[in-house]
């Protein structure tokens, strides 16, 4: 998916690179045809995501990994190529018709603070080589800044990023027609960067004139990093309207099933990706009156039905794999290689439920059962409620908060004399606000997104309105009704305790704070010590929906509580909790007394090591379940876990990060390992099987965060 080729491209031709997919290329003249259809571009656009990456470096860049995910999940739209930007050097040919061949000798999609240790680097692979085969070549310095290709379902959403992209400062972007395919390209020349550093293997500058240039790269990589944070937060809201508009008029999806498989529907479409979470599931009616229905649905007789939300991307893949389903032989519950893993599947419709863990449904099998589920449009089911935020401007709209901060930063620039005033205009620094993401916010701290508001004029003003008042962003604080004020920072993902990534600017008092939960539950953190996850709240409300009463589990990797709390709030009778950052655990604590005395009390907290004595000799023979929430896997748990459940069996929630297509193998190995080990040490009638595969974030380029739950049981059992 990352743009880049073993050649050297003119940047021209640089938008064609991509991942060599064929296109259909040309202009207006090109033949497109406005009558494709939804069904085609879904096909095409899972065929394409699930197609291996045919780019030299096999991955999406780091920077924008989160950005290309999120494009990707909008209906009317996929990527098929994309560079983050990126400064390199390169090692071609000096001919320029000959644009065939050549070396990568330094590739970076970050800022390269050592300019020194970059100018060694070059001058040793260089002094490696034999001088004859230097003759005839050109070493190029290049930034090259950030490019993107996507292909949309229509005119109107091509159109509607076109515009977004060009008001962001990506002004060479456009649009190409091809027969059956709209493709956007977004892109910008106006922060390229490119120049000669050696021919024939001869220097051409110096190491002081390679500084400058590299120092130079640097500053239009960080603009080029804003300009994409701008485009992106500028797509969130035009794309979001523009769907709304075409789904004013038309009423939600909805996926009826019999209630005595609701759960395992659930799944197989959370799995999918297909589950519109700002929905609740309940029961709409009875009976079944055929696969899918434009209109309303009537009222029917029958045993009692449930309405699991759709997305209307969701609505249209469905509809899309429909076509294959039909088409194709009982095969037992086999699953197409596009599909998700699916490793259980109900055998008959009329199954009533026989465990209390549902099993995730095969929809194809049911779906070629012909009344089992219906796809139809209804606004049966209503929207869920959003929780609250803190702080006097959180309530307002985002232009409310846009505006207060701009009010703050004009008063505050009014305080200058008139010379400092003129060095320090106000209009680009307003400018810049517009084009800001968005504020969040952790209980009453306001955080500003990360790299924004720091360039060399915000710290000279600052410098010069601390002089003269309570400080720029004092006003700022104050402005939004904000306790602290903070701008986050790079969280270090390497680090063994993954701590807060935070600069306070502004404000008093601690990092504490409270943010609500699912099922009432509060976490407390210190947002200046401890990390919070918001991409992880939707897997934080289906833990909290587990039937748990009565169950003891142990969470081997507890952090502030994110899957402890819930599982208290759901009903369990106990929780052993592990957690080794200090932090955390005081974290937990205070998680924990918000809960009460009666849910305190049924935790158990062990700090330090999960490993040790004290917590086997606390959990062995007694859990019903164990949560193994650490990633990029929970190996080191696996003894533990496996000594915890009890004689009759349990299951292991195990947390994994896996490549996109390796899914299902993963979570067999993963089954398989385990198995060994229950067979290893607790006898050789245990038998491990995976239950289900649910995805919960994207964590790496191709790379998913899922917890793959194993069920554990004994022959006997």
């Amino acid at each position: 998916h990352t743009f880049g080729t073993a050649r050297r491209c003119h940047p021209e031709a640089a938008l064609r690179c991509g991942q060599g997919r064929p296109r259909d290329g040309g202009g207006a003249g090109g033949g497109w045809s406005a009558s494709m259809g939804s069904k085609e571009f879904q096909a095409r656009k899972r065929q394409i995501l699930t197609s291996l990456d045919r780019s030299p470096k096999g991955s999406i860049d780091a920077p924008i990994v989160e950005f290309m995910g999120w494009l990707n999940e909008q209906p009317n739209v996929v990527t098929t190529s994309s560079c983050s930007g990126r400064i390199s050097i390169f090692l071609g040919s000096s001919d320029p018709s000959d644009s065939k061949g050549g070396e990568w000798l330094i590739v970076s999609h970050e800022t390269l603070p050592d300019a020194s240790a970059a100018w060694s680097k070059l001058q040793q692979d260089l002094a490696a080589r034999d001088p004859a085969s230097l003759m005839g070549t050109l070493v190029t310095f290049l930034l090259e800044p950030f490019v993107l290709h996507a292909e949309c379902a229509d005119t109107e959403t091509a159109q509607k990023i076109l515009a977004i992209a060009r008001e962001t400062g990506f002004r060479e972007s456009g649009i190409s027609l091809g027969k059956r395919r709209v493709m956007v390209q977004v892109r910008t020349m106006a922060l390229r960067l490119e120049a000669p550093v050696y021919i024939d293997g001869k220097a051409l500058t110096s190491e002081d004139h390679f500084g400058a240039l590299l120092a130079l790269a640097n500053t239009r990589l960080i603009e080029n990093e804003r300009r994409i944070n701008r485009l992106w937060d500028r797509l969130r809201d035009g794309l979001a309207l523009a769907q709304a508009d075409e789904e004013d008029d038309e009423e939600p999806w909805v996926l009826a099933c019999p209630q005595t498989l609701a759960r395992g529907v659930k799944l197989a479409v959370e799995a999918r990706g297909w589950m519109d979470t700002s929905r609740k599931m309940l029961p709409i009616g009875g009976g079944a009156s055929g696969h899918a229905a434009e209109e309303e649905e009537q009222p029917q007789e029958g045993p009692p039905r449930i309405g699991v939300p759709l997305t209307a991307a969701g609505a249209a893949a469905m509809q899309a794999e429909a076509v294959a389903w039909a088409a194709a032989p009982e095969s037992g519950g086999a699953v197409s290689s596009s599909s998700p893993p699916t490793p259980s599947v109900h055998e008959s419709a009329k199954c009533k439920k026989a465990k209390k863990e549902a099993e995730v449904a095969d929809l194809a099998a049911l779906w070629r059962m012909g009344d089992i589920l219906e796809l139809l449009r209804s606004t049966a089911l209503p929207g869920k409620a959003r929780p609250a935020q803190h702080g006097a401007s959180s309530e307002g709209s985002a232009g409310d908060v846009l505006s207060s901060i701009c009010r703050a930063v004009s008063e505050a620039h009014g305080l200058l004399k008139p010379q400092e005033a003129q060095e320090l205009p106000l209009h680009p620094l307003l400018a810049e606000l517009q084009t800001m993401n968005r504020l969040q916010w952790r209980g009453d701290v306001a955080l500003l997104p990360r790299g924004s508001l720091c360039s060399e004029l915000w710290d000279r003003l600052a410098h010069a309105v601390q002089k003269l008042s309570g400080g720029l962003w004092e006003a700022v604080r104050v402005s939004l009704g904000a306790r602290l004020l903070a701008r986050q920072k790079e969280i270090l993902v390497d680090s063994e305790v993954r701590s807060g990534a935070v600069e306070v600017l502004a404000g008093s008092g601690s990092g504490w704070v409270v943010v609500p939960g699912p099922k009432n539950v509060r976490y407390a953190l210190d947002v200046t010590r401890c990390m919070f996850s918001e991409g992880n709240a939707a897997e934080k409300a289906r833990v909290a929906e587990w039937q748990v009463q009565g169950e003891t589990i142990l969470d081997m990797y507890t952090g502030i509580g994110f899957w402890t709390l819930p599982l208290l709030a759901a009903g369990a009778s106990r929780v052993v909790a592990c957690e080794w950052n200090p932090d955390a655990v005081e974290a937990l604590r205070r998680g924990l007394r918000l809960l009460g005395p009666e849910v305190e009390a049924r935790c158990e907290v062990f700090a330090g090591d999960n490993r040790r004595p004290e917590v086997r000799a606390a959990s062995a023979g007694q859990c019903h379940r164990v949560m193994l929430g650490l990633i990029p896997d929970s190996r080191d748990g696996f003894s533990n876990a496996v000594a915890s459940l009890r004689a009759e069996g349990g299951t292991l929630h195990v947390h994994w990060n896996v490549r996109s297509d390796e899914e299902e193998a993963t979570a067999r190995a993963v089954a398989d390992e385990l198995q060994a080990m229950f067979r290893r040490d607790r006898g050789s009638s245990w038998c491990c099987e995976v239950a289900a595969v649910q995805r919960i974030k994207w964590f790496a380029p191709r790379v998913r965060h899922v917890r793959i739950d194993v069920r554990c049981t004994p022959a006997s059992a």
